[in-house]
């Protein structure tokens, strides 16, 4: 954890932004990238921001890591400290095994990569045990942590963070597979979801009051007043949204939405703008996108055309898609989250991303280790089942046939 403190006079709103910068310890293995902005409210002095470490069985020695503070706002200065080294501590001794393959690193990381916060010890026992309650079968332990790697995507609490977080990008700005990118999502879900942890506390308020601070700031953000100027009727306001998320809505969505614009000063905009973000036309449209996009943000630790990616035209991404959408009937409710469940282990994109050599080597395995996750089939799932390896490659084969040419195919599958 590190503590930023705000002194002088406190009597308003100030606010700083943080980021994190890798040194010898990365961010798709060693530490969950921090970035976001920080919120001194009037009267606050003090705020906390999490480091998450991960575990991994590389043999690096000690690692650092940099947190840099920039951008205060409010009247506030930078004081004579706005840089900090972390400093994470190597285990004496690494294990031979895959850590990702114990089941309580397995889930304590996916607290880490879909929710942003550290596991609190009730959701990580119960998960952990999910998967522990099947002792040395080894199939039911390959489905049960399907099951839950699946369960934190379907989660009440990413639904209403990261998943709200990406649709209102994407009704904002489009639906292009670039929106939102990997550290403007990270920034965003920091601030929806500071201070969540769903069935403590007063959660669902706390929820609520930062999802609307965080849309607040949305619509008076300088690329978001540029696409959507002061003088946009409420319709003019509605309708781009709902085309820019590639749905048409129900009239009784698109006259909600235009009632909650109001005047059209913000917080008829935050209203509108949550308004359309929350409808089922938009929560169904982008379901399937959204959840491709995440595989990618939250095991990979990347945008889809980042490196090992770049140049392939999001080719990796086009492919699930295209899976997951062949698995998908038309008229599913995936608010029901019997009905999203069995929508993605009919496509098997959850057990696809969990076995890949990319994900599996940001924690073991990377030839010039710490992560690099450099080998030219990185990004290609795998399966541990000799009979389904086939199976992918021709279907990898149909959805990006590029990627069979004589000289791509030695690079990409040279077994």
């Amino acid at each position: 954890m590190a503590r930023v403190v705000r002194t002088g006079t406190n009597s308003g709103r100030a606010t700083v932004d943080v980021v994190s910068n890798d040194g010898t310890a990365k961010q798709k293995g060693d530490y969950t990238f921090v970035v976001g902005r920080i919120v001194f409210e009037a009267g606050e002095t003090q705020k906390d921001v999490p480091l998450l470490i991960n575990e991994d069985a590389y043999a690096e020695g000690n690692e650092t890591f940099t947190i840099t503070l920039s951008g205060p706002t409010g009247g506030a200065t930078l004081g004579a400290v706005s840089t900090a080294t972390v400093q994470i501590t190597d285990d004496a001794s690494e294990p031979s095994t895959n850590p990702i393959d114990d089941s309580r690193t397995f889930v304590c990381t996916h607290y880490h990569d879909f929710l942003y916060r550290q596991a609190d010890a009730t959701g990580e026992n119960f998960w952990t045990n999910q998967i522990e309650e099947c002792g040395n079968d080894s199939t039911c332990r390959q489905i049960k942590r399907v099951n839950v790697s699946t369960a934190f995507f379907l989660s009440i609490e990413f639904q209403n963070t990261g998943y709200f977080v990406i649709r209102a990008h994407k009704a904002a700005f489009g639906a292009a597979k670039s929106t939102p990118r990997y550290t403007d999502f990270l920034r965003d879900l920091r601030e929806v979801s500071e201070g969540v942890i769903v069935g403590q506390g007063n959660w669902q308020a706390r929820l609520e009051t930062n999802r609307q601070k965080y849309l607040e700031d949305f619509v008076t953000r300088t690329e978001f007043t540029s696409q959507y100027p002061p003088a946009m009727t409420g319709a003019e306001f509605v309708d781009k949204l709902f085309a820019n998320a590639g749905t048409t809505p129900t009239a009784a969505e698109r006259n909600a939405a235009i009632a909650a614009f109001g005047s059209g000063d913000t917080a008829g905009r935050t209203a509108a703008l949550k308004s359309v973000a929350d409808s089922d036309s938009v929560f169904t449209a982008l379901y399937n996108p959204s959840f491709v996009l995440m595989q990618y943000f939250g095991y990979l630790r990347r945008n889809p055309d980042d490196a090992p990616e770049p140049g392939l035209n999001f080719g990796g991404y086009d492919f699930w898609l295209a899976k997951l959408n062949q698995f998908s009937e038309p008229g599913e409710n995936v608010r029901d989250e019997t009905v999203a469940v069995r929508r993605v282990r009919r496509a098997e994109m959850v057990r696809a991303f969990i076995e890949s050599i990319e994900y599996r080597q940001r924690f073991q395995g990377a030839p010039g280790g710490n992560q690099s996750g450099n080998e030219p089939e990185a990004f290609l799932p795998r399966t541990t089942d000799p009979a389904r390896k086939e199976t992918w490659r021709d279907e990898l084969a149909r959805a990006a046939p590029f990627m069979f040419d004589p000289v791509f195919r030695r690079f990409w599958l040279p077994n």
